[in-house]
């Protein structure tokens, strides 16, 4: 009530909406001066001073879900938009790459020890680890286990025994993931070349492997890939030769994983290792027909989904770790407290050095990013934010009815950080509402669509 009668509310709700509601926004204090080129006369003055609390806010733009579900919905759209226009089209990309042969794939992490694992709940008698001669580990501990876990049960992802697993292996997998993927992508072109009878170095003259990536935890704690590829000819986005078919694309797929392989640095206190993607790959060729397999629509609802997830999966925590008192804090299993623990212990060692598993030890030693594409498979993030900024400028200015007179312009920006956050609890709540009524209606106008689309149909 004291926010609803305040002078400035009208100004605070401007804020919040223009902002999408963010839950941590960026304060800035400053101004900007527009003038006319030549002349220095002033067009516009553009100051915070007359802003609620003396500053503007901008959006933190965190893909987290868990930090900010606004910017994290933004972020997830755009990743939608971007992985489809690489299926089907759009945005820049020429609309004949949907005839491309297309492959949807998953890597998994290999097994580091036994864990707990989430039933299939299409088997009702599935159970965890049945075990009829119950074997026990080196530390009489049981390996198996006969229960049939919920969904939610902090069990499922814990080793059976804490002292068998192997978490130097789990923690370097995870910070050399992205090595051993760009091993698979060399290996990749060797089976196409294979397929195409041609030798390893002639064969980029034929494909090219276009490619989004997108990396997310199991519950065990390791990362695993999805990976969307598409096959084009030498040249930007044409046609690649007939013999190169989805089928010949995942098959290359499920032989590279199941060969590539790379060594971490070697340590005289933990040894070597040899990592290798896990058993249980999957390649599937992406259709644009639902009914006659994967389709593609599917498949970027599968990686808008992934760009949002930290490591809240596996039970981890998103705060970085300064110290490693910090890990017993916001660790909140003893599993992911050993492997965050053997990350900042291999940070220490000189021959570890480079992974930077210190500065990754809240991400269990994944240091990548959570999505990434080949520069041709689509356009990038970058592009589609300038075409949501350059929308909304056209719709500002049809409101305005219109720049009758256009002048050459430069803009003088002085604007300095002023501060995190809303700037009391109140606008924190009110904010929050905000996005609570426009998640509704967002809600309420698909259902609204899909009746229509349903009426339609009817009525055809």
């Amino acid at each position: 009530m004291e926010l609803l009668a305040d002078p400035e509310f009208a100004q605070v709700d401007a804020q919040v909406r223009a902002v999408g509601a963010c839950e941590n926004p960026v304060r800035l204090s400053g101004e900007t001066v527009t003038s006319e080129v030549g002349s220095g006369l002033v067009v516009d003055l553009f100051s915070s001073v007359d802003a609620p609390g003396g500053a503007i806010v901008v959006r933190c733009m965190n893909r987290r879900r868990s930090r900010c579900r606004s910017c994290s919905a933004l972020y997830q759209a755009d990743a939608f938009h971007l992985v489809r226009a690489g299926f089907v089209g759009g945005k820049g990309v020429p609309e004949h790459v949907r005839e491309h042969p297309m492959v949807f794939a998953t890597l998994t992490a290999p097994s580091f020890g036994p864990v707990h694992r989430k039933p299939d709940l299409s088997r009702p008698t599935d159970r965890c680890r049945p075990r009829r001669d119950d074997p026990r580990c080196v530390h009489d501990r049981p390996l198996g286990c006969g229960v049939r876990h919920e969904p939610a049960d902090v069990l499922i992802g814990q080793p059976m025994c804490l002292a068998c697993y192997d978490y130097a292996g789990h923690v370097l997998f995870n910070a050399l993931a992205t090595r051993l993927w760009g091993a698979f992508a060399e290996a990749l072109y060797r089976r196409l070349a294979r397929a195409g009878g041609v030798r390893n170095a002639e064969i980029r003259k034929l494909v090219r492997v276009e490619y989004v990536r997108a990396m997310e935890y199991q519950a065990r704690g390791l990362v695993h890939f999805h990976v969307g590829l598409r096959l084009d000819g030498p040249e930007d986005r044409e046609a690649p030769p007939v013999w190169a078919t989805s089928e010949v694309l995942a098959a290359a797929v499920i032989s590279a994983a199941s060969a590539v392989s790379i060594s971490a640095p070697e340590s005289k206190a933990f040894g070597s290792y040899v990592l290798r993607f896990g058993s249980q790959l999957d390649a599937r060729p992406i259709v644009l027909d639902a009914a006659q397999g994967f389709p593609a629509e599917r498949a970027a609802g599968y990686f808008a989904k992934y760009v949002t997830k930290g490591t809240e999966d596996a039970r981890g925590t998103d705060n970085p770790v300064t110290h490693r008192s910090q890990i017993s804090l916001w660790a909140p299993t003893r599993h992911v407290a050993a492997v965050m623990h053997t990350a900042w212990t291999l940070s220490q060692r000189p021959e570890f050095a480079g992974l930077g598993l210190d500065r990754w030890c809240h991400m269990l030693g994944f240091g990548g990013h959570v999505m990434s594409a080949s520069r041709r498979f689509s356009v990038g993030m970058g592009t589609l934010r300038r075409i949501r900024v350059d929308h909304k400028a056209a719709q500002a200015a049809a409101e305005r009815g219109g720049e009758s007179v256009r002048v050459e312009t430069v803009a003088e920006r002085q604007w300095r950080y002023a501060g995190r956050g809303w700037q009391t609890e109140a606008i924190s709540n009110y904010a929050e509402g905000v996005y609570e009524d426009a998640l509704e209606a967002r809600v309420l106008a698909r259902e609204a669509a899909a009746l229509e689309r349903l009426r339609g149909g009817e009525v055809a």
